[in-house]
């Protein structure tokens, strides 16, 4: 998007320097830097037309490419720790969360303890709620921790709305922990659980959630990985937070689609978690 203010043409004509603000999306970095150059292109070859066309062939060019200055959005000082660490956040929340979740069931399937749920007139969705509840609190403290380290170690501020980011924490390690609990349905031991869980959770985390390329550069079937899974989701809701001060206008849609991802692990472990032994 180029902007060019009022007055331009008389800043010329008057031999000022005016200014065009080119706002170029820079979230996918090599399409950012062509348009870049491509910007630098058309207002170089505009300046050496402009100046032709005022019959001033000795003077200096009205723009050149050195005469471009890149100013970025957001993380003006292009400091490397204001883009990592709310990124930590994701992936220390989705890991040990769902691992944690996902030992707690299968731990009861080894030791045969799983046997009281089912001698019991407890629902499964009383058992699997129960089970699940302790590790979001754990998960909690766990981001306050995270939290503090941010802002009191690190130095990153937090620009943005606290709720909103508390919000989007208490939905993402519901949906991580009842990831885990998905898993547990699946194996029996605890080290199958720990192996599975880790692999299938911080893959998508790590690959598909925006921390190296936006979800909006992925296509087909990594696109589809990464949006279902709530890392993709969390992911913006603590850069933006943290790095943007962007609001709950701009990051509920996130919070919602978390909310909804969780419910589908919730529905899933429901449907898998027998209540009789076969």
């Amino acid at each position: 998007m180029v902007e060019v203010p009022p007055g331009f043409g008389r800043d010329l004509l008057n031999q000022r320097t005016p200014e065009v603000d080119a706002t170029v999306d820079g979230a996918m970095t090599f399409r950012g830097e062509t348009a870049k150059n491509y910007v630098a292109g058309v207002v170089s070859k505009q300046g050496e037309e402009l100046q032709r066309s005022l019959h001033r062939p000795g003077s200096r060019n009205a723009w050149s490419s050195d005469d471009i200055g890149v100013r970025y959005r957001y993380n003006q000082a292009f400091l490397s720790v204001n883009g990592m660490v709310p990124s930590v956040f994701m992936l220390l929340l989705c890991l040990i969360p769902a691992i944690m979740s996902a030992i707690a069931v299968v731990r009861e399937k080894e030791t045969g303890s799983i046997a009281n749920f089912r001698s019991t007139p407890i629902t499964r969705f009383e058992y699997l709620i129960g089970k699940q509840l302790p590790y979001i609190a754990v998960s909690m403290v766990s981001f306050f921790i995270l939290l503090a380290m941010a802002i009191f170690l690190f130095h990153v501020p937090l620009k943005g709305p606290f709720l909103m980011l508390l919000v989007g924490t208490v939905l993402y390690v519901f949906a991580t922990t009842g990831f885990g609990q998905l898993i547990s349905s699946f194996v029996s031991t605890q080290v199958a659980a720990v192996f599975a869980t880790a692999i299938l959770s911080i893959v998508p985390a790590v690959n598909f959630s925006g921390i190296f390329a936006p979800v909006s550069s992925l296509s087909g079937g990594a696109k589809v990985i990464g949006l279902s899974f709530p890392s993709a989701w969390y992911q913006p809701i603590t850069v933006g937070v943290f790095a943007k001060a962007l609001g709950v206008a701009a990051l509920w849609p996130n919070a919602v689609a978390i909310l909804a991802i969780g419910l589908v692990y919730l529905g899933l472990s429901l449907l898998l978690l027998r209540k009789q032994e076969a």
